[in-house]
């Protein structure tokens, strides 16, 4: 291997002169990007296999809180889209949306209709003979309730689901494998 004069080199390729007409905005800047194929395409992979898995032919009807511990059942059916009456210790949500909190559920009083949840669903119910007159009214709300929720709680979140005019009350539940 010869001996070289030491001196500024960037390569075989790059002329050290090209090199300083780059940096001084003197030279034409380059029309073409290199793309790195293969990272694009394992990108684009991992993004496939997650959609795959993610996807429900269903379609979701029901959002499972990050706090909230469904029943475990063996026999169930698929459910239909319909209202849902979330019902936990703190609060009972239509939808997403509060209707009453704790204390309001857990209060003694002679009325045992959560008026704001009643309210609410008569609204619901209004809006879809509306939208709807020639099709009878379903009446349907899925109800998705805690496990730990006290009986009274839930008996007074039904009455005033039933006291709405919701006849047909769809508890959601885990499936559970039978045998």
């Amino acid at each position: 291997m010869p001996i070289h004069v030491p001196g500024p080199r960037l390569g075989k390729t790059v002329s050290f002169q090209a090199a300083v007409k780059g940096i001084h905005g003197r030279g034409k800047k380059a029309t073409y990007a290199a793309l790195n194929l293969t990272a694009m395409v394992d990108m684009l992979t991992i993004m496939v296999v997650f959609l795959l898995q993610t996807f429900s032919a269903s379609g979701e009807i029901v959002f499972v809180q990050k706090n909230l511990m469904l029943p475990e059942a063996v026999n169930w059916v698929d459910l239909e889209r319909a209202p849902v009456v979330t019902v936990t210790q703190e609060v009972v949500l239509l939808d997403g949306q509060p209707m009453a909190s704790g204390d309001e559920l857990t209060a003694q009083g002679v009325d045992q209709k959560i008026t704001q949840l009643h309210d609410s669903l008569v609204t619901l119910k209004n809006n879809y003979k509306l939208v709807n007159p020639s099709t009878p009214f379903p009446g349907t709300v899925i109800v998705q309730s805690d496990k730990t929720v006290d009986f009274k709680v839930l008996k007074k979140v039904m009455y005033s689901i039933a006291v709405a005019g919701y006849r047909n009350m769809n508890f959601a539940v885990k499936p559970k494998a039978k045998g």
